[in-house]
């Protein structure tokens, strides 16, 4: 969970804005959103890190994990004190439990005033008159196939911010059998590339250096724009365009990495050496019921064409353990499939049944405390492995650039996306140096600027 908390001293005339505290749950890409909804907010709102401070609190919710909501129930209960002292205070819940719910949101938590689903975020302004006018308990949740990302503009960076998220589509089209996307963020839509282009060159001018590219499927960028366009021609002009910028994007989907994708890595100077790849599990009986549309040969050989188009890329994954239906076999074949591949990280969860996916109907459920057994023995496995991993890059120098600081430690990113942990003044910060690595972690290394 992270609050979005204003920095920024370039508007007019703060003290006559109202206060808004936006509270951000789940993924990048609800992390974007969120500062899309401070920016369309920003000629009335200027954010607050307090929530007892705000006229206004939203709630950018995720329902990938059944825990996710759990949180917000808790934190809505939290906020009802502060609804009770203050009646005039607004409360949104946005995102994919907001999409889920609807208005039964209500029924819970009656202290809420609105309730928008992702498609519906860019009609906050809108909603929030209406709510002004006398209207209560507004939902906006219905999904629409030709929906199209608007273009919004304002500020909402934080001060010495150096990263920046972009979202180029959102939705699915995939429908993997335990994956809620599809139902809460609607099918696949992507913006167009003039707007997307536009958007970069706005953080670029605002300072930002290393932007990752956001969607569920990233891959697939392009479908129904009608253009002479695909995902890597997309980074090909990006790369043109901004030849000093750090370019990362997530999430890919290895049925859709292409063979012309895999060749920006090497050939893109601004495209850093890290792919997030999704495998889930091991087991192609398992891929087949999780309908991923791809064999466990077909991702090794894409894996093997990637490391051998580019020798250096890092490699991270999602694996779920404990799938209705995983036998030990199945889960023999995922332990396999991690000391084969070797990623340098990877995000592992337990199955968390999710409501409208085909999985919550599906027999043979993996008891709770077999689940639980698997993900340790997982997570113990990657500890080993990303150990040795992170161990290659010892006693030498990489580029790292530096993200954040205080009190003279610093925080560095690689290129392939290793978080650097070094000495240094805060003054450093935005500045890409070269830095010997003097020592791996398990999910950081350790180094000294190189003079």
């Amino acid at each position: 969970m992270k609050s979005l908390i204003n920095t920024q001293g370039g508007i007019d005339a703060p003290n006559l804005l109202k206060k808004c505290h936006i509270i951000t749950f789940g993924c990048q890409m609800n992390e974007y959103d969120s500062w899309r909804m401070a920016q369309m907010l920003s000629r009335e709102y200027v954010l607050t890190p307090f929530p007892e401070d705000a006229d206004l609190i939203l709630i950018n919710t995720c329902s990938i994990r059944e825990k996710a909501e759990h949180k917000l129930y808790s934190l809505l209960g939290r906020l009802k004190g502060l609804k009770d002292k203050n009646p005039s205070l607004r409360i949104g819940v946005t995102g994919c439990v907001a999409q889920q719910l609807g208005s039964q949101l209500f029924k819970k938590a009656a202290h809420v005033d609105m309730v928008l689903g992702p498609q519906a975020i860019y009609s906050l302004p809108r909603v929030l008159e209406s709510l002004e006018q006398g209207k209560t308990r507004l939902a906006l949740t219905r999904l629409t196939d030709n929906f199209h990302i608007p273009a919004t503009a304002g500020p909402a960076l934080e001060r010495n911010d150096v990263r920046a998220f972009v979202t180029i589509m959102q939705g699915c089209d995939n429908f993997c059998t335990y994956c809620i996307v599809p139902h809460v963020r609607g099918r696949e839509t992507s913006r167009p590339p003039i707007d997307i282009i536009r958007e970069i060159e706005s953080l670029v001018n605002q300072g930002i250096k290393d932007i990752t590219l956001l969607g569920q499927n990233v891959n697939s960028y392009g479908k129904g724009l009608g253009e002479d366009i695909d995902f890597p021609r997309l980074l090909t002009e990006i790369d043109r365009r901004f030849p000093g910028l750090r370019l990362r994007f997530t999430t890919s989907h290895p049925k859709d990495l292409s063979d012309p994708l895999i060749e920006c890595f090497p050939g893109l100077k601004t495209l850093c050496e890290h792919l997030h790849l999704p495998v889930q599990s091991g087991s192609n009986r398992i891929l087949k019921r999780m309908n991923r549309k791809y064999s466990i040969e077909k991702y090794l050989e894409r894996v093997e064409k990637l490391r051998a188009a580019c020798p250096s890329i890092t490699l991270t994954t999602d694996i779920i353990v404990g799938f209705p239906g995983e036998a030990e076999e199945d889960f023999q074949a995922t332990v396999e499939l991690l000391e084969t591949v070797r990623f340098d990280q990877i995000f592992a969860f337990r199955y968390s049944e999710r409501p409208a996916t085909a999985a919550a109907g599906f027999g043979h459920k993996v008891p709770e405390e077999i689940r639980r057994e698997r993900l340790c023995q997982v997570i113990d496995l990657q500890k080993t492995i990303g150990l040795k991993q992170y161990q290659r890059y010892e006693n030498t120098v990489m580029e790292c650039l530096i993200e954040k600081g205080h009190n003279m430690k610093l925080q560095g990113r690689t290129r392939g996306n290793h978080v650097v942990n070094l000495s240094g003044s805060d003054q450093l910060i935005g500045e890409i140096l070269d830095v010997f690595i003097e020592k791996a972690c398990h999910h950081s290394l350790k180094g000294r600027i190189v003079n």
